[in-house]
């Protein structure tokens, strides 16, 4: 395996199998993209509630993240009530954070979740993992997000002649340094998932 190869399998959230869960949920992003693996899961009945996470975005506070992702799945038929959204968070670590207390409120400990997330965000699937400790089984239901300077998707084949390819390869340090230092736990990948090492 080359190094690049090593980084991209490093940091993809990427596992095979999507089965039921507890929820869908789905980190916060300012792209309409990633909706679409949550609202696939959700039509084909994999779990009954998708959780949105994001509160203002930095570069555009007037844009609450969460709000309109809940805006695009409402426009294609999800009810409120199916939709539990946290309005607050800024990064990941408080995508989980600040979630948490809402989803325990309303359905108690969970043992499963879809985790929507960016193919390259494997970090995001660690952090559902320490946030939530009854947490059983991770599954990935993974998006690619436009380049931001020419368009095209950094996906596993094109990250590498991307112009956010040191963004990749920041992550793969980030992460492992997480890791290392014990503040969030091993998972392994597994043929259903990701699951506590």
């Amino acid at each position: 395996m080359s190094v690049t190869e090593d980084i991209a399998d490093f940091v993809d959230a990427s596992a095979p199998g999507l089965g039921t869960a507890d929820l869908i949920f789905v980190f916060g992003s300012t792209l309409p993209d990633a909706i679409t693996p949550a609202l696939r899961a959700f039509r084909v009945g994999l779990a009954p509630l998708i959780v949105l996470t994001g509160g203002p975005n930095r570069r555009n506070p007037a844009h609450v993240e969460s709000d309109a992702h809940a805006q695009l799945l409402q426009s294609h038929g999800i009810t409120p009530d199916q939709l539990l959204v946290e309005r607050r968070s800024q990064t990941s670590k408080e995508n989980v954070l600040f979630a948490r207390p809402l989803i325990e409120e309303r359905l108690g400990p969970v043992r499963t979740v879809i985790a929507v997330t960016k193919w390259w965000q494997r970090r995001q699937i660690h952090q559902l993992a320490a946030g939530f400790s009854s947490v059983e089984r991770i599954y990935a239901a993974t998006w690619n997000p436009p380049a931001r300077a020419d368009g095209r998707p950094y996906n596993r084949s094109t990250w590498v002649s991307s112009t956010d390819r040191p963004r990749i390869e920041s992550e793969h340090d980030y992460l492992k340094k997480l890791l290392t230092s014990g503040e969030l736990p091993p998972l392994t990948r597994t043929s259903e998932g990701w699951t506590l090492a």
